[in-house]
C-alpha cells in the first residue's frame, strides 16, 4: 500500500501524460488512471502485433511521442501507474470509483485534484446498414492498423468527411492496400475559392499541412479517387461482401463491393457523464486535451500542461498564466476553426430504415411511431433512445435532430439529463460486489 497522490489523472494520451509530468516536475504526484494496457493514446497507440509493422508514423508524431515517454521516464515514483482500470463515477461523497480490471474489483480514491483527459469521440452520422459486419469507423481501423502493425485484408472503402479519411487512405495506400476509393461528403476546393481566408488560417500550422501534402502525394501514386460532394446513403450485404452506395450531391449514383467500409464525421469531446469542471465537492476538477476541446495532440500537450497549472494553483502553489501556452492553444483552435470550414457537409436525412440507436437496435421508424415527447428526458424514457450501453455518446445528435424535425427542442446532452449517471461504463456485478474504499492505493 502506497500513500495516495495528490491528483487523479483519467486518461494516458497526449494531454493526461503532459499533465502528470508536468505536475512531477513541480514535486506533486499523480495517479494515472488508463482503461487500455498501455499509455499513449489512440494517437501514440504502440504496435504490439508479432513481426515488423507496416504503420508508419508521421515524424513530427514521432518527436512529439517520445519526448513525453522520456518526461514519464524521469517523472520516475511521482506518477503511479494504474492500467486497465476505468472510471466508472463519482459518489456523493466525491470518491471517484475506478473499475480495476486485472484485480478485478472497484476501488475508490479521493484526491485533492482531478484532471479529466479521456479524449474524443469519433462521431459516424447513422446511414442505412451501417450497424453491419464490416462496416467500421476510420479511427478504429485506423488503431487496429496501429496495435496489429497489418492493413486489413480485402477491398476498403472511407467515407464521411474531414483530413482524417485522407491521412488513413494515404497510410493503407502506403502499406499496399490503398482503397478503392474515398467519399469525402465536403467539398473542400471549392470552399477554398470562397473562403481563403480559411485556408490561410489552416497553413499556420505547418506540420500538419506538410502531412497533408504527403498523403496527398500518396493517394496520387496509388491512384486513389477521392471523390468530394459525394456520400454513403445506403449498405448492404451481398454474398461475403458489403454493397455500398454511394451518391453525389447531384443525385449521380455509384456503387462499391467491397469487404470493408470505414466511416468517419468528425470527432466530439467525449464528455459523456463526466462531472463538470471547476471547483465543487470532488475538489478542483480541470478537463483537458480534445475531452475539453477537439484541437488535435500537439494541442493536447499544451492543454494538458495548462490544466497541471490550473490544478498547481488550486493547491497552493505559485504560478502565473502560461502565454505561451495560451496562444499555442488559440493558433490550434484557429487552424481546427479553418478546417471546419473547409470540411463543412450538408445535414444528412436518415431513412425510416436507418438504425438510430445501436445500442438497443432502435430505427428512425420506432422514433416516428413514438406519441409526440415533449422533452428530451420523455423521449428517452418512453423511447429508450440513449438507454443503452453507451449512455447516448453516439445517437444523442441524431436522435436531437429528430426531434428537431417534430418541434421538441433540446440540446444532445440533454438526453442524459441533468445529473451524470454511473457506472459511466459498464462494469462486472462481482467487481462491485469486491468493491474497496481505500484513502490509498
Amino acid at each position: 500500500m502506497t500513500q495516495l497522490p495528490d491528483v487523479l489523472v483519467v486518461g494516458a494520451g497526449p494531454a493526461g501524460l503532459s499533465a502528470a509530468t508536468e505536475l512531477a516536475r513541480h514535486g506533486v504526484s499523480s495517479l494515472l488512471v488508463e482503461q487500455r494496457d498501455q499509455v499513449g493514446g489512440a494517437i501514440f497507440r504502440r504496435h504490439v502485433g508479432t513481426g515488423p509493422s507496416q504503420w508508419v508514423m508521421p515524424e513530427h508524431q514521432r518527436r512529439r511521442r517520445d519526448a513525453l515517454m522520456q518526461a514519464v521516464a524521469q517523472a520516475g515514483a511521482h506518477i503511479t501507474h494504474q492500467m486497465q482500470s476505468v472510471l466508472i463515477g463519482v459518489d456523493r461523497d466525491g470518491r471517484f470509483l475506478i473499475d480495476n480490471r486485472p484485480l478485478g474489483r472497484v476501488q475508490s480514491v479521493r484526491p485533492k485534484a482531478v484532471i479529466l483527459a479521456v479524449g474524443a469521440v469519433e462521431q459516424v452520422t447513422p446511414r442505412e446498414g451501417w450497424e453491419l459486419p464490416g462496416v467500421v469507423t476510420v479511427g478504429g481501423m485506423q488503431v487496429q492498423f496501429k496495435e496489429t502493425g497489418r492493413v486489413p485484408t480485402g477491398s476498403v472503402v472511407l467515407a464521411g468527411s474531414g483530413p482524417l479519411l485522407l491521412a488513413l487512405a494515404a497510410q493503407l495506400a502506403a502499406a499496399g492496400n490503398p482503397p478503392l476509393a474515398v467519399l469525402e461528403h465536403a467539398q473542400p476546393l471549392a470552399a477554398m475559392w470562397w473562403q481563403g481566408r480559411a485556408v490561410i488560417q489552416a497553413l499556420r500550422s505547418w506540420p500538419q499541412v506538410q502531412e497533408a501534402a504527403l498523403y496527398a502525394r500518396e493517394l496520387w501514386r496509388a491512384r486513389v479517387p477521392y471523390l468530394m460532394g459525394w456520400q454513403v446513403v445506403s449498405v448492404t450485404t451481398e454474398a461475403d461482401q458489403l454493397l455500398v452506395t454511394g451518391q453525389h450531391h447531384s443525385g449521380i449514383r455509384r456503387q462499391f463491393q467491397v469487404q470493408h467500409l470505414a466511416l468517419h464525421d468528425g470527432l466530439r469531446p467525449n464528455t459523456t457523464g463526466l462531472p463538470k469542471a471547476g471547483h465543487n465537492e470532488s475538489g478542483c476538477i480541470v478537463h483537458a486535451g480534445d475531452c475539453r476541446e477537439v484541437l488535435g495532440a500537439a494541442a493536447a500537450v499544451d492543454d494538458g500542461r495548462r490544466a497541471a497549472w490550473q490544478v498547481l494553483r488550486s493547491l497552493g502553489q505559485p504560478g502565473a498564466e502560461n502565454a505561451q501556452l495560451d496562444q499555442a492553444i488559440a493558433a490550434a483552435r484557429r487552424t481546427q476553426n479553418a478546417l471546419a470550414q473547409l470540411f463543412q457537409t450538408p445535414p444528412s436525412v436518415p431513412t425510416a430504415n436507418t438504425v438510430v440507436c445501436r445500442c438497443e437496435g432502435l430505427r428512425r421508424a420506432d422514433f416516428e411511431r413514438l406519441p409526440l415527447a415533449a422533452s428530451a428526458h420523455e423521449l428517452r424514457l418512453v423511447g429508450r433512445f440513449g438507454m443503452g450501453n453507451c449512455q447516448g455518446r453516439y445517437c444523442t445528435h441524431a436522435v436531437s435532430a429528430l426531434a428537431q424535425e417534430h418541434g421538441v427542442l433540446f440540446e444532445p446532452g440533454a438526453l442524459n439529463g441533468e445529473v451524470p449517471r454511473w457506472p459511466m461504463r459498464p462494469v462486472a456485478l462481482t467487481a462491485l460486489a469486491a468493491y474497496t474504499d481505500n484513502e490509498s492505493v
